[in-house]
């Protein structure tokens, strides 16, 4: 909590921050982000996690139960390299999480992702464990149309949930009862998550910050949905 305290107000990326970004796609080398390190720390790693901070202490004046911690919230810029054929070393964005624990290792979270031509918030559950998922696709099960009403609801909030076109091909495991139901689709998702996109200058504004909070009261009844039917501890 001192360190939400100490820290200034988020004051939005600069354009500088844009610039490198885009020049970081053009050059993605280790050579050339390391002769640019100070830049990146300056108007990208610092600012995130001002923006982190100050997210965090708005959402503290909520009843929201979300937060965040300047480094253990913020996503490293290096890539990792060990399961794909890329081996570009950087991200060509930035990005960082709210979730309950402000550790990155809680399941409901808003994130945020910096990118030029390609800001947004997203928001829900991406890639929970199987384990997790069980006690969600029952509660889906058992109250079908309270699960139908909440899509509708996010759908009108222009949020509408997908999941990523990440699906099973066939009914999850105890659940072939439900393989000719409205809601079989829904069972078979990985993930429930929702997206909102921003300009480039939105992200320019220190009143990005209030963006974050508006994002979550909006995904409230999606994160609480499945925060209700989670496996206990």
């Amino acid at each position: 909590m001192a360190e939400l305290l100490s820290r200034p107000p988020f004051p939005g990326f600069r354009p500088k921050a844009f610039a490198f970004l885009r020049a970081l796609a053009e050059n993605n080398d280790r050579d050339w982000f390391k002769a640019r390190k100070d830049t990146y720390e300056a108007e990208l790693k610092e600012p995130m996690e001002l923006l982190l901070v100050d997210g965090a202490r708005r959402l503290a004046d909520t009843d929201l139960p979300l937060t965040a911690h300047p480094k253990k919230s913020r996503f490293r810029i290096h890539r990792d390299m060990r399961f794909t054929d890329d081996k570009t070393p950087y991200k060509t964005y930035v990005s960082g999480a709210f979730d309950r624990s402000g550790q990155r290792d809680e399941n409901g979270v808003v994130y945020v992702h910096v990118e030029p031509d390609d800001c947004f918030l997203g928001a829900g559950f991406y890639q929970p464990s199987v384990s997790y998922l069980r006690p969600v696709r029952e509660r889906i099960a058992a109250e079908p149309e309270r699960f139908v009403e909440l899509l509708d609801e996010m759908e009108a909030r222009g949020l509408p949930v997908h999941s990523m076109e990440d699906t099973l091909t066939g009914m999850p495991k105890g659940f072939s009862d439900h393989r000719d139901t409205p809601i079989a689709p829904y069972l078979k998702w990985k993930n429930y998550v929702v997206k909102r996109d921003y300009p480039d200058d939105a992200l320019q504004s220190p009143d990005f910050a209030e963006d974050i909070v508006r994002m979550a009261q909006d995904v409230r009844p999606l994160l609480e949905f499945v925060w209700a039917g989670e496996p206990s501890s």
